[in-house]
């Protein structure tokens, strides 16, 4: 997540063109040469601390949303559409846009660094002091039709693998299916993603809404700027979206048998 938000940052558009040409590689080596290993995690304390309500709010949702819904890739779709609108609508866009301000804040970018060296809570403090509460829900729209449309993805995919299987999806086949569903969507929705992190950094003010802060992207660099940081996306999701499928199968297995 570290790798792949420097790069969404690092384009002309955002006076940032300075930063790794070289790719993911450039950025890993950079980063651990100038701060070290865990200069790897700036930025992580928004993950830990919205990774449970972010799980929770996106399968409490789907769940509730496709109970009387027909077992159909429509209404999966549909059904996931709800529930990743409703994740970053609660979660996901207080999560990242802290997230993406303190790594913003943490780039070689950045000559003066107002956040990134400070605790969390102290750093949320100085960012709603200088950029006002609301900053929280910067990149508001482009957090919900990515979260919407990652969500209807991943739910379509997971869904449509495992029903094709012979009874209850094994660990380890719950977490291929969910990672396989989770890099799609993540190549599909990378673009809204750069969008969102552009939004969502210290030079959110510089773009009038979200589609000028695309069409910045497309003039300084090209089409293929969206895609920036899409790698290591990929990798992060997969990852991530397995073992939340996995481990949601497994503990609602324990849930149902204690009810």
């Amino acid at each position: 997540e570290y790798v792949k938000t420097n790069l969404q940052l690092q384009h002309a558009a955002a006076t940032t063109g300075s930063g790794y040409r070289g790719g993911s590689i450039e950025c890993i080596r950079a980063t651990v040469r100038t701060r070290g290993v865990l200069g790897l995690y700036s930025g992580c304390g928004p993950w830990f601390l919205f990774a449970g309500p972010r799980s929770a709010v996106r399968f409490a949702a789907f769940e509730r949303l496709s109970r009387d819904a027909p077992k159909t890739p429509f209404w999966d779709f549909t059904c996931g559409l709800g529930a990743g609108a409703c994740e970053a609508a609660l979660c996901q866009t207080p999560n990242q846009s802290i997230q993406i301000k303190l790594l913003h804040d943490a780039s070689p970018a950045v000559s003066v660094k107002q956040y990134s060296h400070l605790p969390f809570f102290r750093a949320c403090a100085a960012i709603a002091r200088t950029h006002g509460v609301l900053s929280f829900y910067d990149g508001l729209a482009p957090a919900v039709v990515k979260g919407a449309l990652t969500n209807s993805v991943r739910f379509v995919g997971y869904k449509g693998i495992t029903r094709q299987l012979d009874g209850p999806p094994t660990p380890l086949q719950s977490m291929l299916a969910g990672g396989v569903a989770g890099a799609v969507s993540a190549v599909v929705s990378q673009p809204v993603d750069t969008v969102k992190a552009n939004m969502m950094g210290l030079d959110a003010g510089r773009y009038a809404s979200s589609l000028d802060c695309a069409r910045a992207i497309v003039r300084a660099d090209g089409v293929t700027a969206l895609w920036n940081g899409g790698g290591p996306r990929v990798v992060r999701v997969f990852l991530e979206v397995g073992l939340q499928f996995a481990l949601f199968e497994q503990v609602s297995r324990l849930v149902d048998g204690w009810w």
